[in-house]
């Protein structure tokens, strides 16, 4: 799909835009702490203790605008995080891993929270040296009261490559300049690739019902990179692979839509953002 030509006419920067996204195709499976999936057991250290959602109410006093800002009450029992995902280097090297790690792992507290550009689940990203880990841990139970919403049914990966391009109201004022587009090409545009709604990393945003504000790394300004969606419904894409399943991770985010999470590209560690779509 590398579109470089308009109209029959090369446009410069087009081809510069366009991203490889690597579509997961989740399946219902009985994974392993070693494996990469949705759901299922972590490859979590058995000497590490395991996280509990880090959203309290009140706020805490340096909480920025896009943090999460209604969560749990001081006085009440925290509840613990659940498994969402894992991503072993060795099996999915396109994630931003920081030196030193080869594992990234994604916890949510299943309950309703809020921030300011999001409302779902909190999520936690945390980036490991798998090497280190001796014992795997156990996980505990789902908090009581947990929404079904947000815990995913185990899912093993059949991922494939595909390429995308950003929506037509994306595109930087040069390329949109050079394609001669108007105001009204900027909503509907006849013949451009659509996004499709589904699992993958990387690749560029399937936005629906928003758009992408305010997502500059609050550590050094760096504009923020989409990372992973976990989508809640798997659509047929571009990719001609078979989607035997339109909800194979059982969890529901927003109206049906896709929970993204955006990094830093300068360092994945730097404060990351969730936007649910």
């Amino acid at each position: 799909m590398r579109l470089v030509t308009y109209n029959g006419t090369a446009v410069p920067g087009l081809s510069d835009l366009v991203r490889t996204a690597v579509r997961l195709h989740p399946r219902q499976a009985g994974p392993r702490p070693e494996d990469s999936h949705l759901g299922g057991p972590l490859f979590w250290p058995a000497d590490e203790p395991w996280p509990v959602c880090p959203v309290t109410w009140p706020p805490e006093p340096e909480a920025s605008d896009d943090d999460w800002t209604a969560g749990h009450p001081l006085d009440e029992p925290t509840p613990v995080m659940v498994g969402a995902a894992q991503f072993f280097r060795d099996d999915f090297p396109e994630l931003p891993y920081p030196e030193g790690t080869d594992l990234l792992q994604v916890l949510f507290c299943p309950f309703e929270h809020e921030a300011k550009n999001c409302y779902g689940p909190a999520v936690r990203l945390v980036w490991r040296d798998s090497s280190q880990v001796e014992n795997v841990a156990e996980a505990p139970s789902a908090p009581a009261g947990a929404s079904v919403d947000y815990l995913p049914t185990a899912c093993l990966f059949e991922p494939c490559m595909t390429e995308e391009l950003p929506r037509v109201r994306e595109l930087p004022e040069t390329v949109k300049s050079a394609m001669d587009l108007d105001e009204a090409d900027l909503d509907d545009f006849e013949g451009w690739p659509s996004i499709e709604q589904y699992t993958k990393i990387g690749g560029w945003t399937a936005w629906y019902a928003s758009d992408p504000h305010e997502l500059d790394c609050r550590d050094c300004g760096s504009r923020l990179r989409q990372t992973l969606a976990l989508a809640t419904d798997e659509e047929d894409g571009a990719c001609g692979c078979e989607v035997p399943e339109r909800s194979p991770g059982g969890w529901s985010f927003g109206r049906r839509g896709v929970l993204n999470v955006f990094t830093c590209p300068e360092d994945a560690r730097h404060p990351f953002k969730v936007r649910i779509d």
